[in-house]
């Protein structure tokens, strides 16, 4: 198993392939947001290595096996309503190609006893290129200041 990205043909393969890895987490982080929306627990977690670490927004428990991410988001995806927009983000790739950070701003809302709440947040994901697709690998988030 190979989980370093294809290098494309042509004499700047290294620039070619951050652009691929830039673009891949690039598109996982937008995925992630569009399935936050679904509400769909297993599809959430499905976006997440098996070793991820997760900080979540709304709760204080430091998440590092699936089952304890299974039971922060039955919780958290149980919000009516629930969407999140990703409004800043910032992305470097690391020298080894095929781990990329990506850290910025995004906005949750949904409806808690019928009034809509909003949730600025912030955040850190980290995405490798695992078994051909880009999984989350680390993922803190927290309240704006």
């Amino acid at each position: 198993m190979n989980d370093t990205p294809t290098l494309p043909t042509g004499h700047n393969s290294y620039a070619d392939t951050e652009l691929a890895c830039l673009a891949g987490a690039k598109a996982a982080l937008y995925r992630w947001a569009e399935t936050i929306a679904t509400r769909d627990t297993d599809k959430v977690l499905a976006l997440y290595a098996p070793d991820a670490i997760l900080v979540p927004t709304l709760s204080n428990e430091v998440r590092d096996c699936h089952d304890s991410r299974r039971n922060y988001f039955e919780n958290f995806l149980a919000n009516d309503g629930l969407v999140c927009d990703v409004q800043v983000f910032k992305k470097r790739v690391s020298r080894k190609l095929g781990t990329v950070v990506v850290g910025g701003l995004y906005t949750f809302a949904y409806r808690d006893n019928g009034e809509l709440r909003i949730v600025p947040a912030r955040f850190l994901f980290t995405f490798e290129r695992i078994d051909e697709q880009w999984l989350i690998t680390g993922h803190h988030s927290s309240m704006e200041a």
